[in-house]
């Protein structure tokens, strides 16, 4: 007698001379083992039924005997399975998966053709929300409100999406999303060895501002589209500095041509992007050529300055000269610039002792003065 024990939470698989021949529920079992080989293997209920490549082995050796004892789902290469077991979200089969399913159970299927339907309706996404473990094999894609995202099918554009979240099924075709930026971005070119008109080697920062108009144009246009508007801003800055000598690109406020602003401008919409703006932070000089221009500016200024000390000097003189005048004219104006020098030198006298009448007195002062 060969005797089989099977627990609630079990079904047995019997085999005789490795031969599937039925399925066993809870219970105690007695067979009689007369020239035959009985082999017992146990199935945990929880995972209602056999998956894997177990599943495949008993399907396709055993098919008569498991169609008895199973509920037989069978995916092609191409599909994959939403499964509902007594009403409840229970799995999502994967491409090509075979699985048995208890006899007892009420399965309810949703198969999907990823080769079309690679993108998941809302109901799907809620599914997948249940799952323990987020698939790897299902692209999530969020795009924000002040973005928008790409969509392309091995390598061709399908479609373009706004804000919200996006699930694809990534496992037979090839889905990749590129998410682009609806807002104003800044490029930024630090330390640009140039060339001026008198062959001066100078450093200049500079920054372009930009945004993406055509993101398609933006992405299918050119391989890289960072590096071709890095380098044309590079390229822009090249032809502005190449076209001044170092004196004419220090007095022009660092402003760029209208005629390069308009060439780069055309440039940038080839590839779907909006020219905002560009600006030229800094040029720096050499150390000697620094050295030199701040004595320079040190002369102009020393010059500048003898100037204006000539100017009121002469202002001065020629006030003098009108004063002077004016009290040649006028006795009494003399008379009173006279009392404002005594003013001024009694101010500084502690004691004053007057002999010989104030004209005297006048006459000695302003002589000590």
């Amino acid at each position: 007698m060969f005797r089989v024990r099977v627990k609630e939470s079990e079904k047995a698989l019997i085999y005789k001379d490795e031969k599937f021949v039925k399925l066993l529920d809870t219970g105690v079992y007695k067979l009689i083992n007369i020239l035959r080989k009985y082999r017992v293997e146990k199935v945990d209920k929880i995972s209602n039924g056999i998956s894997g490549d177990k599943a495949k082995l008993l399907y396709k050796n055993f098919t008569k005997e498991i169609k008895k004892y199973f509920n037989v789902v069978d995916l092609k290469d191409y599909e994959r399975a939403f499964v509902k077991v007594d009403g409840k979200f229970s799995e999502l089969l994967p491409l090509g998966a075979i699985k048995l399913y208890f006899k007892e159970l009420n399965i309810e299927l949703e198969v999907v053709d990823v080769r079309s339907n690679y993108q998941l309706s809302k109901e799907q996404v809620e599914y997948v929300k249940l799952l323990p473990e987020s698939p790897e094999d299902i692209l999530k894609v969020f795009v924000s409100t002040d973005e928008e995202a790409y969509i392309f099918k091995n390598g061709e554009f399908q479609k373009s999406l706004n804000s919200g979240v996006y699930y694809f099924f990534n496992d037979l075709e090839k889905i990749e999303a590129i998410t682009l930026g609806k807002y104003i971005k800044e490029l930024e070119l630090n330390q640009q060895e140039l060339l001026t008109k008198d062959k001066v080697t100078i450093r200049l920062n500079g920054v372009l501002y930009y945004k993406i108009s055509d993101g398609l144009k933006y992405i299918t246009a050119i391989d890289d589209s960072n590096e071709y508007i890095y380098k044309s801003l590079q390229f822009a800055l090249r032809e502005y500095v190449s076209a001044y000598t170092i004196d004419e690109l220090l007095q022009n406020e660092y402003k760029m041509p209208k005629e390069i602003i308009e060439h780069l401008k055309e440039t940038l919409k080839s590839i779907g992007v909006e020219f905002q703006n560009v600006h030229i932070k800094d040029i720096i000089l050499p150390g000697e050529m620094r050295e030199i221009f701040n004595q320079v500016i040190e002369a102009q200024k020393r010059a500048e300055a003898n100037i204006i000390k000539r100017r009121e000097e002469t202002a001065a003189t020629r006030s003098l000269l009108n004063t002077a005048k004016l009290m040649k004219d006028n006795p009494t104006l003399a008379r009173l610039k006279e009392l404002e020098a005594v003013e001024k030198i009694v101010q500084s006298v502690d004691t004053l002792n007057i002999y010989g009448g104030l004209e005297a007195v006048v006459e000695n002062l302003v002589k000590l003065r």
